[in-house]
């Protein structure tokens, strides 16, 4: 079944490379690539996911780079997932009690793991935490009108923007409420906010979703 039209999941670029967005995009999300600075994919709200295969998982264990991304994840969002992918958890360099100890140390430090048997279940699993994140809320009041719990992330993510300050990004997020809610907003409705221009507002929409 296809995902509602409205939903949109921003991509960082790294996973482009992946099959996942395609197939997002084959149940019926909008993708919109950006360099996330941040996990890999924002699904909504204030939730960010790391999408690992169970082969990375052990890799970046060995390498030393898995708790640092985790350390990120925690700090960068309110609601940090980890999407763990392929079905045998054991398919690596760690000793099968070493595996699971990070997997139990990662949910104790607050980050909400999903394991998932392919890239087409995580693609299911990703949509589903997006129509959930996304869906209206608070007496039916729409996403531009719903405020995140926590900005800092998503300011960046727009600050990120050349010609976007960090006041800006805060105006803009005040305006629609989330990253998604400006990646689908019009050039005029951008331009409703204090300090975006039309040409501003060209910029921001060239930069997150390509030529106009």
């Amino acid at each position: 079944m296809a995902a509602d039209p409205q939903v949109t999941i921003l991509v960082d670029l790294h996973e482009m490379r992946t099959v996942v967005p395609t197939t997002l995009e084959a149940l019926g999300v909008r993708v919109v690539t950006v360099a996330l600075d941040v996990g890999d994919y924002h699904v909504g709200g204030d939730a960010l996911v790391e999408r690992k295969s169970v082969r990375d998982l052990h890799e970046s264990v060995v390498r030393g780079r898995f708790w640092r991304q985790i350390g990120v994840l925690r700090t960068g969002c309110r609601e940090p997932y980890l999407v763990l992918e392929g079905r045998n958890i054991d398919d690596g360099t760690l000793s099968p009690t070493a595996v699971r100890g990070v997997c139990v140390a990662a949910v104790d430090l607050g980050v909400r793991l999903l394991r998932t048997d392919d890239h087409r279940d995580s693609a299911r699993w990703l949509v589903r935490l997006a129509v959930r994140k996304q869906r209206r809320r608070h007496n039916d009041r729409p996403l531009y009108a719903q405020r995140p719990k926590r900005e800092s992330a998503q300011e960046a993510m727009l600050a990120a923007v050349p010609g976007i300050s960090a006041h800006l990004a805060r105006r803009l997020l005040s305006r629609f409420g989330t990253v998604a809610a400006v990646v689908v907003a019009t050039p005029e409705e951008l331009c409703e906010v204090q300090g975006v221009g039309t040409a501003r507002a060209e910029a921001l929409t060239r930069a997150i979703n390509g030529p106009l």
